[in-house]
């Protein structure tokens, strides 16, 4: 009879303990999609801004363009940057 009792706790230990190690399975998987969806996200968005960057690229060259024929012209274009302290 005791030994039954024993058999009965060990059995309810072991059901418990498979359904915990049912819960943290969940959770890794859940946990593992929420990454991997954070991840495209990031991907996305670095991707997004390096086509951005691309685009400002192609017109900023227009503008360096202009800026080195303004100098080969002879106007006096000054970079020299000035700072005044109060």
């Amino acid at each position: 009879m005791v030994q039954a009792e024993k058999d009965g706790q060990i059995e309810s230990k072991m059901i418990k303990a498979r359904q915990m190690e049912e819960i943290r399975e969940a959770r890794r998987v859940e946990a593992e999609k929420k990454e991997a969806e954070k991840k495209a996200r990031f991907d996305e968005t670095k991707e997004s801004l390096r086509k951005k960057r691309k685009r400002n690229k192609t017109s900023g060259g227009d503008d360096q363009d202009g800026i080195s024929d303004a100098v080969s012209a002879g106007t006096n274009v000054k970079s020299k940057k000035r700072v005044a302290f109060a």
